[in-house]
């Protein structure tokens, strides 16, 4: 979906919005965030090296022991790699230092369109202000909303967040596995973020961090989907570099039916509904959605709309079906509260065994949620995972065309088969699809 309006439309919109205009045309944007649209999201936690599958996937490949003295940043720069699901040429990002127990100083931020690896296109490298100044402090818990950036960048490009972190980070804010590579220099090295080619950019880290979002300036646009889930919806395991996630799919579904909305994935590897879930402390899993869903779906930019899935390792840790589906109907409530269409999602079949599925005990709590999520006349829209991603002659398993070896997480070929399952007319809004807002 390209950015349509042109440079004096987004002048006009700001104007309409600084005055407090109260035609249509001004509401609109109003519920727009003043026309600002999230168009790629990832959900902070950590501190670094807490994470989902870190010990499984090393962060540190090619062998350099001195990647992060005492687990924190010591006056380095960054290069985040990220994958927008909508272009634009206007654009602000955010910085998070939600895990920091310390103020942390970026300077210089700059942004640029990928080109391949850690190098960047020629002549689209730009700085990126806050508040007019080069850099920014963030205090623990806080996150930080540049200035917006002039840099047009089209469906299907990649992004290029650079970075120096001056001085010491203390804990590490960082979203653990990205399914993708990014880029740090070494500790001591300074500023090297013009760095064209990203050469000085020597370790290779399969997290982003710090970096938590990019909008884009589009009041003409229908806004963004939120897809709250786990690490099915992270993406796990899909193919690194290749942006194979459903909600990948799901935004190449908008793009092919003409809607122009956006789709921000705030999946957490082992992530659960209910805060009440525990895992003995062997597993880590983020917040729980009940914890995060005022930071990762209400505070991102122009949401109009939200996929609710997740509830799998609520199943695992002990939480039964009723109290599963009692804790996503909350979140369901809290979305159409705030104005949200809500499609939620039926929980898949699994077989694992690594990830502590015991099908004698948990597969009938799973068959009572989905009973449950089915017969809720309340949604705007239900995406039977569970019907599309089974066996045929069994129902109750997964189907091992559309899974991993693990038998829990999806290949790319099943995460289309599950983008493909989500209502659009429930998440978009007329005359395509019945979703107001």
């Amino acid at each position: 979906m390209q950015f349509r309006s042109s440079v004096a439309l987004a002048a006009l919109a700001l104007l309409l919005a600084a005055c407090g205009g109260s035609d249509t045309g001004a509401e609109k944007m109003a519920l727009r965030d003043d026309g600002w649209v999230g168009v790629w999201a990832a959900a902070p936690y950590g501190p670094y090296p807490a994470g989902p599958l870190s010990s499984a996937l090393p962060i540190d490949p090619l062998g350099f022991t001195t990647y992060f003295p005492d687990n924190q940043a010591s006056d380095q720069s960054f290069r985040m790699v990220v994958h927008p699901t909508r272009g634009g040429s206007t654009l602000r990002i955010r910085l998070s230092n939600l895990m920091g127990t310390q103020p942390v100083h970026f300077e210089p931020v700059r942004i640029a369109r990928r080109a391949a690896g850690p190098a960047l296109v020629p002549g689209t490298d730009t700085a990126v202000p806050f508040g007019g100044a080069d850099g920014v402090t963030i205090a623990p818990g806080a996150e930080a909303i540049s200035d917006a950036v002039a840099l047009s960048f089209a469906d299907g490009d990649d992004l290029a967040i650079s970075f120096r972190v001056v001085g010491n980070s203390g804990p590490m804010t960082w979203h653990a596995v990205s399914f993708g590579l990014n880029y740090v220099s070494l500790p001591g090295g300074g500023d090297v973020t013009l760095d064209p080619t990203g050469a000085q950019f020597t370790q290779v880290s399969v997290g982003w961090f710090f970096v938590s979002g990019v909008d884009v300036l589009a009041p003409e646009s229908d806004g963004a989907i939120v897809t709250l889930g786990d690490s099915i919806t992270d993406g796990a395991y899909e193919v690194p570099e290749t942006n194979t996630r459903w909600p990948d799919f799901l935004a190449q579904r908008l793009d092919t039916a003409g809607v122009d909305m956006a789709v921000l994935n705030q999946g957490i590897n082992s992530n659960t509904v209910t805060e009440a879930a525990v895992f003995d402390g062997e597993v880590f899993k983020g917040p729980a959605a009940e914890a995060r869903f005022d930071r990762d779906v209400l505070g991102r930019s122009g949401v109009r709309a939200i996929v609710i899935f997740e509830g799998t390792n609520d199943l695992t840790s002990g939480i039964n079906g009723d109290a599963v589906y009692a804790g996503l109907r909350r979140l369901a409530d809290r979305a159409q509260a705030a104005g949200l269409c809500v499609v939620m999602g039926t929980l898949m079949p699994r077989d694992d065994l690594i990830f502590g599925w015991d099908r004698a005990t948990m597969e009938a709590e799973r068959q009572t949620v989905n009973a449950r999520i089915r017969a809720d006349a309340n949604l705007e829209g239900l995406a039977d995972f569970d019907a599309v991603m089974s066996n045929p002659i069994d129902p109750t398993r997964p189907n091992p065309l559309y899974y991993s070896p693990d038998l829990l997480h999806p290949t790319s070929i099943g995460f289309q088969v599950m983008a493909n399952a989500v209502p659009l007319e429930a998440l978009v809004p007329p005359p395509l699809g019945r979703c107001p807002r």
